[in-house]
């Protein structure tokens, strides 16, 4: 019996894999495929949402150093310039992406996943699947032969074509778009700086050129004119589209690899049925616009992997648990898609009032700034909002760390300063107690508590006082860190003693109280000392 099976050896799989490795639940992942990362793979941007959660599992500083930092997206029309977005730490956004190849972005995953003790199980397919009430009973069909296996739960992580989704009955629902795609990778040669990537909205369909890392340049384009055929495109067939599109010379010379394919606008009709679970483009698939794919899905599995972790563990309300992951990720993939479909329909604009209403709106919002304000957040996924979550108290719901809470350098108790980012990493929740002046005898006596009332609860609990100056409690506390003068939490936390964040980053909750047991008892899913006194009898 393993604890969770997870189909798809993909980046989300990869996160899920990960993640639960890290709170000590048992899993394997398997993939259809013969090997990954494979040359062949269309994911070329990794936004600060994902690379937030690769950071917190150890992979993230591998995967900058493997692609290179994203300086700016331009957007032409008529062959001029109608927007330009900036990235980086001195744009007005913050947002800091990175080109990379999907291929590059797993092998440091893989490499992270084996350190854990995981190996992916190639050419192995999910061929069968039985979901009863204690487990799932599974077959799978590998280079071996056939072999059964029972898991507490399933996640589907493989992709558009699903065979999770599909042998847990659940519907795949939405449509595809008209216009069929091309992109190829190889040795092509533009006047296109390393770090930006250039949108051509010609009438005949968009065109897209972007440098990799490894110094080849990626083409991507509408290749409806091409026609229906599925064959990959030639050279010539992506030099004809070049030398329409593009406003300066672009030279095909050859090609690593190439493919022509349709766009989907897809999402399952349910994220669960009973054991079975799925993330990533097996719950929902979209127009590459944005580069929203990859960055979802392992999004996706950093909320679903603590849940599964803490279900697994016990202290929780399993069924708010796992019904909350749903709920928090359903609305996130719907704004996706709808974002997604937005820009790609800017892209197939034709009629020619309709080509000036589209560049003089990208142009003003370009110029405004509004362009970078508004569409990079949503790009990024860095603060999304989860205040409408079941398993969220009136104080929770948005990501804790550099919103409301400054990643600045603390003293910890040893003399050492390091980054409060470092200290929030660890997999579990972790409670924050925010010490301002010396506390008062009625806080001192709830300060003194909060050790072993963390103790009575069954869900890991890190706490991590954050001190202005000396307490006198630094004998009892565990973990008083000294903050720098000034340091203080902002918009909703403002004010607020205890933080309690999650293991994905996000406020579960906060108060402005020092009474652990009201911030935890007030908190949906999370189970009271006698609850979890129960579960253990039971």
């Amino acid at each position: 019996m393993v604890d969770v099976l997870v189909v798809g050896a993909g980046p989300t799989g990869l996160t899920l894999a990960t993640e639960l490795r890290r709170h000590g639940v048992s899993c394997r992942i398997i993939d259809r495929a013969a090997n990954r990362p494979a040359d062949q793979a269309r994911a070329l941007t990794m936004w600060d949402g994902a690379l937030d959660v690769l950071a917190r599992q150890g992979t993230a500083e591998a995967v900058r150093s493997r692609g290179i930092p994203m300086t700016a997206a331009k957007y032409f029309s008529g062959g001029k310039v109608v927007a330009h977005v900036p990235f980086g730490p001195a744009a007005a956004n913050s947002a800091s992406p990175v080109i990379i190849t999907q291929p590059s972005v797993e092998s440091a995953m893989i490499e992270n996943l084996r350190a854990l003790g995981v190996s992916v199980h190639w050419q192995t397919e999910l061929t069968g699947l039985i979901d009863t009430p204690d487990s799932v009973e599974t077959t799978l069909t590998g280079p071996d032969g056939v072999e059964t296996l029972s898991a507490r739960w399933v996640v589907g992580c493989d992709g558009t074509h699903s065979a999770v989704r599909t042998l847990a009955g659940i519907d795949f629902q939405g449509s595809t778009y008209e216009q069929r795609y091309t992109l190829g990778d190889g040795d092509i040669t533009a006047p296109v700086p390393p770090g930006e990537a250039h949108y051509h909205l010609h009438p005949d369909g968009v065109l897209v050129v972007v440098p990799l890392p490894d110094g080849q340049v990626r083409v991507f384009a509408d290749a409806t004119q091409l026609g229906a055929e599925d064959t990959a495109p030639s050279t010539a067939d992506l030099q004809k589209l070049v030398d329409v599109r593009a406003p300066y010379p672009i030279k095909v010379r050859a090609l690593t690899w190439s493919t022509r394919f349709l766009v989907h606008m897809r999402h399952a009709e349910r994220f669960r049925s009973g054991r079975c679970l799925l993330a990533g483009d097996a719950a929902h698939v979209h127009s590459p616009a944005g580069g929203q794919g990859l960055n979802t899905g392992i999004q996706d599995a950093a909320n679903l992997g603590w849940k599964l972790a803490a279900v697994l563990h016990g202290g929780v309300d399993s069924a708010i648990l796992l019904d909350s992951y749903a709920a928090e990720r359903v609305p996130i993939a719907q704004q996706v898609i709808t974002a997604a479909d937005r820009q790609t329909r800017l892209w197939t604009v034709r009629s020619g009032r309709g080509r000036w209403a589209r560049d003089l709106l990208l142009s003003t919002l370009s110029r405004t700034g509004l362009l970078e304000k508004r569409l990079v957040p949503a790009l990024a996924q860095f603060e999304l909002d989860y205040r409408e979550s079941p398993i969220v108290g009136s104080g929770g719901g948005r990501r804790g760390l550099g919103r409301a809470v400054p990643n600045v350098e603390v003293t910890g108790p040893d003399g050492a300063v390091v980054a409060l980012r470092s200290l929030l990493d660890a997999p579990g929740h972790t409670l924050l107690v925010v010490l301002g002046a010396q506390p008062s005898a009625p806080d001192v006596r709830l300060l003194r508590q909060i050790p072993a009332r963390i103790a009575a609860y069954r869900i890991a609990i890190q706490v991590l006082v954050l001190a202005a100056g000396e307490t006198g409690l630094e004998q009892v506390l565990p973990e008083v860190y000294h903050v720098p003068p000034g340091f203080a939490l902002r918009a909703e936390l403002a004010g607020c003693a205890l933080v309690l964040i999650r293991p994905d980053g996000y406020v579960a909750d906060a108060t402005s109280s020092l009474d652990v047991d009201a911030l935890l008892n007030g908190l949906p899913g999370v189970l009271s000392p006698e609850e979890s006194g129960d579960l253990l009898t039971r």
